[in-house]
């Protein structure tokens, strides 16, 4: 009786702020799920504090109560914790893929040694050594491709260039051009806030086996320099890293070994990764971390983010977004993954003033809705016949079952201006203890503009998707890729891919985040290869041969995997060369450089939601440009490809590396959702 007494009186005393809490805090204090003033909070141990001098702060509720911090007249938002997931790969070379059909014959006029595969078909040529899918020329040379349907020709030379290609249907870039630099990111520090890290890996160590990382940190506060690293090398107790996510990441971004074809070209930058448990309090916390370290070694860094979410506003102005954008600056450069939902149903808009959004829930989602300041909506939740309806009239909430199903709606329709940036929020929980079908109803009662909405958990959106123009829906880039001074990076296909998925070998992935941002911004900034990559196995055996590349769950030095959070590492290796010779170029400037050379060739024109401004390649400075290249091609995407796997290894993982791969992604998605 005393704890209710106590709840009541907070849930009281907060009833005149509810603005200044997140819908997710409401909710919080009002089931009582939280003694507020006795400071036992269960699940949050932090919160994000806007300030009124517009400035992010994460706060530690062992030393201030949410009480407290709701009288602070220099706090005007305070929101919970969201849990944020990593999206589920390197070639440095000038490679391309040329599509083709039946037989035909490509012309290559590149008076040096170049090698490639062939999918989909058989390839002769006189002056090659030919094995299975791999071919290996010494010169210049007319390819004789034969094939019954669609094939896929990659081509690999660190300067090969598409005027060198004759022949075929189309070709794409699918490589960063970084072989032909002599820059390797000395004196730069590749950040990595991730699921950890393998010691052990070679890639991670110099010649002499001691270790490229300087600074290692996970979220329960476990601390390990570089000495100490050393030491847990020499005992062999190396593994940080359960989900080999982060081993992964930091091998594209920087991974070096010379018994291996599966290098970085920024193979000299040392490394500082903290672990995160991925709620972006945590995250935060990390970037916090790293630049704090980088900064008394006086070097400059590139920070990796392959992670996500989809519950805020997706215009910059969440408190993840700006936070990453007040720590972004001169010499402390942040690139993020865009997402792996480009082909997903998670993202639903209303343009007219009523109107039906059907959603299908498997258990539990959690859907986020903003819309144009000045606007206020009736929300409901109805089932499919919509005669039997929870609903809330701005300003208000409910929580009650919808009668006839299994299904438990909250809505949260009070914020009808956003301490955020002026919009108006709606954010509901719905859970259902069957698989059910349910209709949001939206009846605008004043203003205009509309409502967009973002759903997260098991379920997904029926209609109401933005199509791209390029195969997949817009408005899918999750946070904090949609913030403003980070590099947002997406996918394009760039090895192995199966016939049901040719169409993106060159070309954007299938599931990689489409922009722009909700205010309009292009994202992502450029695309880089991601599907797939050969990666840093965190679960090595050491026994294996150093280029054999193998499907996730082996023992293999190095697995196939794909997504966006190994397309981002990609343009990372390039920023960190970019470091190496401007030290102090602000994220501004290294964007710039970036999308004023990003490479071209595909169908639209540049910049666009799907591709931004194209295909990340390295040039040795902003206003270096190549006519030639630029004008022998029609469009272009991202930038990077597995372009030296292991030939022999190819053919015997083609087949069977993609179901692990997907088994592995879905788990992962489960996992962090």
């Amino acid at each position: 009786m005393r704890l209710l007494l106590v709840l009541a009186f907070v849930t009281l005393s907060f009833a005149q702020n509810w603005e200044k809490f997140d819908p997710v805090l409401r909710r919080s204090i009002l089931n009582g799920e939280r003694g507020i003033t006795l400071n036992t909070y269960t699940n949050i141990d932090k919160v994000k504090v806007l300030r009124r001098d517009g400035k992010v702060e994460v706060v530690s509720l062992s030393q201030k109560n949410l009480e407290n911090l709701e009288k602070d007249p220099t706090a005007i938002y305070i929101e919970a914790p969201r849990k944020l997931k990593l999206l589920d790969d390197v070639s440095t070379n000038s490679s391309y893929v040329v599509w083709g059909h039946g037989t035909q014959q490509v012309d290559i006029n590149y008076n040096k040694p170049f090698f490639g595969y062939i999918f989909g078909g058989s390839v002769s040529a006189e002056g090659c050594i030919q094995n299975s899918l791999f071919f290996q020329c010494s010169s210049a040379t007319k390819l004789n491709v034969t094939a019954l349907n669609d094939y896929r020709l990659l081509l690999f030379a660190p300067d090969i260039k598409g005027s060198d290609i004759q022949g075929g249907d189309r070709k794409y870039l699918v490589g960063t051009r970084s072989s032909i630099s002599t820059n390797t990111g000395k004196g730069v520090v590749v950040g990595i806030v991730d699921s950890g890290i393998n010691f052990c890996h070679p890639a991670f160590r110099n010649a002499d086996g001691t270790t490229r990382i300087l600074f290692y940190k996970d979220y329960t506060g476990i601390e390990l320099s570089e000495a100490q690293i050393n030491n847990m090398i020499k005992m062999g107790s190396c593994n940080y890293d359960g989900e080999g996510h982060g081993t992964a990441v930091a091998s594209i971004a920087g991974g070096y070994w010379s018994m291996t074809r599966y290098n970085s070209q920024a193979k000299d930058v040392k490394f500082i990764v903290y672990k995160t448990n991925l709620y972006d309090t945590d995250v935060m916390a990390g970037l916090d971390y790293i630049k704090s370290k980088v900064q008394n070694l006086s070097m400059p860094a590139v920070v990796n983010l392959s992670l996500g979410g989809q519950l805020d506003p997706h215009d910059g102005t969440s408190l993840l977004d700006r936070y990453v954008d007040e720590l972004s600056g001169p010499g402390f450069i942040v690139v993020v993954s865009a997402g792996n939902e480009g082909n997903e149903r998670i993202h639903a808009r209303l343009s007219s003033d009523n109107g039906d959004i059907h959603i299908y829930v498997s258990s539990n989602v959690e859907v986020d809705g903003w819309y144009t300041k000045g606007s206020s909506y009736n929300i409901q939740v109805c089932d499919q016949t919509t005669a039997n309806c929870v609903g809330a009239n701005p300003g208000n909430l409910a929580n009650s079952q919808i009668n006839t199903t299994s299904c438990f709606a909250y809505i949260d329709n009070r914020t009808l201006s956003s301490q955020l940036n002026g919009d108006g929020e709606v954010y509901m929980q719905i859970s259902c203890l069957n698989p059910t079908y349910l209709t949001i109803r939206l009846t605008k009662i004043s203003g205009s503009g509309k409502m967009d909405m973002w759903v997260s958990g098991d379920g997904n959106f029926l209609d109401g998707q933005v199509d791209d123009g390029f195969g997949g829906f817009s408005y899918t880039v999750s946070s904090p890729g949609t913030a403003k001074n980070v590099i947002t990076v997406g996918a394009i296909g760039s090895n192995y891919i199966s016939t049901s998925r040719f169409d993106n070998y060159g070309r954007v992935a299938y599931f990689s985040s489409r922009g722009p941002t909700r205010d309009g911004r292009i994202k992502p900034d450029v695309v880089a290869d991601g599907f797939f990559q050969c990666t840093a196995n965190a679960n090595f055996s050491g026994n294996t041969d150093p280029n054999l590349c193998g499907p996730p769950g082996s023992g293999t030095y190095y697995i196939a995997i794909g997504g966006t959070s190994f397309s981002a590492p990609v343009v990372v290796s390039l920023v960190a060369m970019y470091l190496q010779s401007n030290p102090s170029a602000d994220p501004m400037q290294v964007k710039n450089w970036l999308i004023n050379n990003a490479f071209y060739d595909m169908e639209g024109t540049p910049p666009n939601v799907a591709y931004g401004y194209g295909k990340a390649v390295w040039v040795e400075t902003s206003t270096t440009t190549n006519v030639e290249e630029k004008n022998s091609q029609t469009s272009s995407g991202g930038g990077c490809s597995m372009g030296r796997s292991s030939p022999i290894n190819t053919l015997i993982y083609s087949l069977f590396v993609l179901i692990p791969l997907m088994k592995k992604l879905w788990k992962i998605r489960k996992r962090y959702a």
